[in-house]
């Protein structure tokens, strides 16, 4: 048998093997979490300056230089940040500035993208500042030169001078400026408007309009503001948009681009307020008019092309004068076109006219010298 008293010794000569092995390894867990914790808090106290209000970005600067500059590099490279399981790439960017042109306050914003659009303006300015907002009128006005969900690339500079307004769209863009690393080139768009005040819009440097325009025999509104929303922009608690929505004065002639028969008016007047829909059978298509200040047709009506059936208006669950107009497949409600590519739909763009270049030029000499400002 074997000596108990021998049996017990051995066991414990190998529990104080295993003890200086437990203990390293119980030291080196706790370092790691103190460093994880320690960058996490170093990362939110930066994303914490960066938001901060104009005012205090100067004494920011001075403490997290890194994180403020006032133009971005092609070349520049990104301080990384560290962490024990993974490489944080901060976004980089100028803090949004103040500054009075023309009588009005514009701000101007400068940073290379991470993620996402969404995500990185988000990183600037808080949800309840509007960041939402301001991303999804960057993401309208940028998709007339890419698609941004398969185009954006980590880095790409966006610069933008902008209003804010007491509307709500909250936001007005006046310049934007994507320097792209897919295509190898930078977009520009500048807000317009002098030679037809009613009627503006967004051109390049050249004078060239952005965005399409239906033309007058088809197109729904003739005369509008600007486009505010798009078939599947994303609206808070009803997912995509199913339309696009011209921003027009109350009482703006409201047209049917095809020929077709009213199936309905005012139906669901608490949502649609006053409304048309017209069939389109030779097109396979429905055609929807919603808050309206005024219907000229009744169900079962035959419509020709270019007919004028209503006026714009602010009818219904809207929050400003607009037209929204809706193309519906006719045996699929659920599938909606865009109207600037549509088939049926012919589109054009203008051109800024001679006698106004001269203003426009002037326009963007302003803008550019707000994000040279900043």
């Amino acid at each position: 048998m074997d000596n108990p008293t021998s049996s017990l010794h051995s066991q414990n000569i190998q529990t104080k093997n295993r003890f200086p092995f437990r203990l390293g390894f119980t030291f080196l867990f706790l370092v790691s979490v103190g460093l994880n914790i320690h960058f996490l808090y170093f990362d939110q106290n930066i994303q914490v300056a960066v938001a901060s209000v104009p005012q205090e970005a100067e004494k920011l600067s001075q403490n997290f230089p890194e994180a403020f500059h006032s133009e971005v590099s092609q070349n520049e490279t990104p301080q990384l940040v560290k962490t024990s399981e993974s490489i944080i790439k901060p976004a980089s960017f100028t803090v949004s500035t103040a500054t009075m042109l023309e009588g009005k306050t514009i701000h101007s914003l400068s940073f290379k993208v991470r993620n996402s659009l969404n995500f990185t303006v988000c990183k600037i300015m808080s949800r309840e500042e509007g960041c939402a907002a301001l991303s999804a009128h960057l993401g309208r006005l940028m998709a007339w030169f890419m698609d941004i969900k398969k185009s954006m690339r980590n880095g790409d500079n966006l610069e933008v001078v902008y209003q804010k307004l007491e509307e709500p769209e909250q936001f007005k863009i006046l310049k934007l400026s994507y320097k792209s690393k897919l295509f190898g080139k930078t977009f520009e768009a500048f807000y317009f408007d002098e030679f037809d005040p009613r009627n503006g819009g967004y051109f390049d440097s050249e004078g060239n309009e952005i965005a399409q325009r239906i033309v007058e025999a088809q197109s729904p509104i003739r005369q509008y503001i600007e486009i505010t929303s798009l078939p599947g922009d994303f609206r808070k608690g009803i997912g995509g948009h199913s339309g696009t929505d011209f921003k027009a004065e109350v009482g703006t002639p409201i047209f049917s681009g095809f020929a077709g028969k009213v199936t309905r008016t005012n139906w669901n007047v608490r949502a649609n307020g006053y409304c048309v829909e017209i069939d389109h059978p030779k097109l396979g298509i429905k055609t929807l008019y919603l808050h309206l200040s005024r219907v000229k047709v009744k169900p079962g009506q035959i419509i020709q092309a270019g007919q004028q059936i209503a006026e714009s208006g602010n009818t219904g669950r809207t929050f400003a004068p607009h037209l929204h107009y809706e193309i519906q497949k006719r045996k699929n409600r659920k599938i909606i076109y865009n109207p600037f590519t549509f088939k049926h739909h012919k589109s054009y763009t203008r051109k800024i006219p001679s006698q106004h270049y001269p203003t426009f030029q002037k326009t963007v000499e302003l803008y550019n010298s707000a994000i040279k400002e900043s």
